[in-house]
Parts: C-alpha cells; structure tokens; sequence
C-alpha cells in the first residue's frame, strides 16, 4: 500500500498498527509498531511475523489462525475484544501486550486482518505494585489494631485496682499505637514506591536502645495473648544511633517481632537483642524457639506471599522488612534456623 496521507495517519499512531493479508503477508507496520518490536519494516517482512510471538505460542497462534479461515466465508467483518498476550522484542525480550484485532473483506478471496498493539508492561507493573501496597498496609494496620485492642483490654482490668502505673503504661501503648496507625495512612505514597526503590527516606537519628526497648515493651500484650513474653537484652553503648527512616524501621521491626512472637511456644520467650559487632557496626538479633522454617521455604522467606503456619498470615511482613532495611536503608537483613529455633540479624552498615 503506498498513500502517503494514510501511511502519515497512521504513522502518527499511539498504538502499534500491524496489518496482514491472506498469506499473512505484512502490508502495514507503522512507526510504533517499529519503536515496539524493533524491527522496521524491512526487517519483520524477512523475519515474518512468528518473530514478535514467543515461542510457546507459535503453535497455537498458527491454529487459532488457520480456524479462523475456515470461518471467512461466513464473515462480513469482525472485530474482537481486547485480550492480554506476551509480544516479543527484536532483543528477544517477552513484555506483556493488549491486542485487538479486526478483519477488512473484500471478498472470500481477499481480506486483510489488523491488529493493534498497545505495550501495558507499565500498567501491569503498578498493577502489582497496588496489589502488594493495598495488601502490605492491611498487614501492618491488622498488626497495629491487634496491638491497640490487647492493650485496652489489659488496661480495662487494672483500671479500679491499685496499680495505676500499669494501666498508665497501657495508655502509653495505646496513644502510641494509634498514633502510628494515623503515620500509616499518611504513607501510602511512600509505601508504594517501596518495591521500586524511589522511596525518599526521611533521616533522622534513631538511638536504637531507647527504640528497641520501646518496641518490645509495646509488644507485650500481643505476647501475652500468646502465652509468651519479650525480651530485650541491650549489649550496646547506650548512644548507638543510626541514621535511618524512623517510621518504616519501626515497622520492619514490629513484623519481625510478630513473626516472631507467632512462632514462639506458650511459657517461651522471644530474645531480642542489641550488640556491636565488627568495626562497632549495630547489630539486632531476634531469636525464637518453636518449630524451624521448613527446609523447602528457606530460600523464599523474603518472598511476596510467602508465609508458614499461620493461618491468617499474609505473607508480607518478612517480604516488607527486606525491602525497608535492604532496598531503602541498604542494610543486610539474614537469619539461621534450626532445632534451637529461628533468628533473625539485622546488621546496619
């Protein structure tokens, strides 16, 4: 086809125009159907069109296409639904792709069949990214409520009785909590460029002993709940500090401690700990006994989804804390698991 209106027309297309004739025969590739694939013209007329389909679906394109010949005869003109398949690149790179296509009929004998072709590897990508931040927020705010909910219910049986300092503590938790709760929602943006590494960390200084021994004395009604108690064993200078996003390393510290607490047996203790280790460099250690991380989900522990024996675990709270002190603070987040149970080490530097 040489018009050369129609070839601008459709060279100004946004999506990718591919048109083909009866013997599949390529009569139109537009300039973002080059910017796409990237072959021009010249070069997908030699490769064919199987050059932009991965080869997995080969086979079943080539049948789905012979079908619909089969068909042609019946059809005036036909024109599909959008549809999710995978294209692939000159470089031999897969991305995801949303395709329409229609059918010109001239008669039996001759007709012409257009596809348009739109890339939607970004919009998949925010996609998941929506998915896990909309999932990521629910697991924390549940670990905040169940927090919140523990320490009033401890704090409504000591109010009336003579231990007032512990019903302060409670109050303490409680306004601290919601407090976070309210931070939480505040952070929706920065959660959602978590996974991308654009997040913007708002350093401060943050003196671990005082935040360590803060976290695990909040903790402490979710334990209870479960029979078993937090310990915090401070081994450092009493300044050590790191430069750091305070509010997501509280809750990178909160979803290890909960996971934690969670595997922990009735009567146990969970241990976390605070030292300096080579060059002074901090180093936290959380440690529970209880049952060792099966052999076949070690290597997926920091997964997305990935959780084990919980029945309403998300899977998220390990996956988040890697991506808190690894991919925003560039710290080094491992653990070891055996019989004598499960710890986590966290070094920062």
């Amino acid at each position: 086809m040489n018009y050369p209106v129609f070839d601008q027309i459709v060279d100004s297309l946004s999506d990718a125009l591919i048109t083909v004739d009866r013997n599949k025969k390529i009569v139109i590739w537009n300039k973002m159907a080059e910017t796409l694939f990237g072959y021009d013209k010249v070069q997908i007329e030699a490769a064919g069109l199987e050059a932009i389909i991965p080869e997995p679906y080969r086979k079943r394109h080539r049948e789905g296409y012979e079908a619909f010949l089969t068909t042609i005869d019946t059809r005036i003109s036909y024109l599909s639904e959008p549809h999710e398949f995978e294209g692939m690149r000159k470089n031999g790179e897969i991305f995801p792709i949303e395709l329409t296509h229609s059918l010109v009929k001239l008669d039996d004998g001759q007709f012409f069949i257009t596809a348009i072709v739109r890339d939607i590897g970004l919009r998949k990508r925010y996609e998941v990214m929506r998915e896990r931040f909309e999932r990521i927020t629910y697991h924390d705010l549940k670990n905040k409520l169940v927090i919140v909910c523990l320490a009033a219910q401890r704090l409504a049986k000591d109010l009336g009785t003579a231990e007032k300092s512990r019903a302060a503590t409670y109050t303490d938790i409680i306004v601290s909590e919601s407090k976070g709760l309210i931070d939480l929602l505040d952070s929706t943006k920065e959660l959602l460029l978590l996974e991308t590494g654009e997040y913007k960390r708002k350093d401060e200084t943050i003196g671990l002993s005082g935040l360590l021994g803060l976290k695990a004395q909040q903790m402490q009604p979710f334990a209870a709940a479960r029979g078993v108690k937090v310990v915090f064993d401070d081994r450092a200078d009493p300044g050590i500090a790191v430069q750091g996003d305070r509010q997501l390393f509280e809750r990178a510290v909160e979803n290890l401690l909960k996971n934690a607490i969670e595997a922990e047996e009735p009567f146990h203790a969970v241990e976390m700990s605070l030292r300096e280790g080579e060059n002074k460099v901090p180093v936290i250690e959380i440690h529970n006994g209880g049952e060792p991380i099966p052999e076949e989900l070690r290597d997926l522990i920091f997964s997305a989804y990935v959780t084990h024996g919980k029945k309403e675990g998300t899977g998220l709270g390990l996956y988040a804390a890697k991506l808190i002190f690894e991919t925003i603070h560039g710290w080094r987040l491992s653990f070891r698991s055996g019989p004598e149970g499960t710890t986590f080490t966290l070094t920062l530097g």
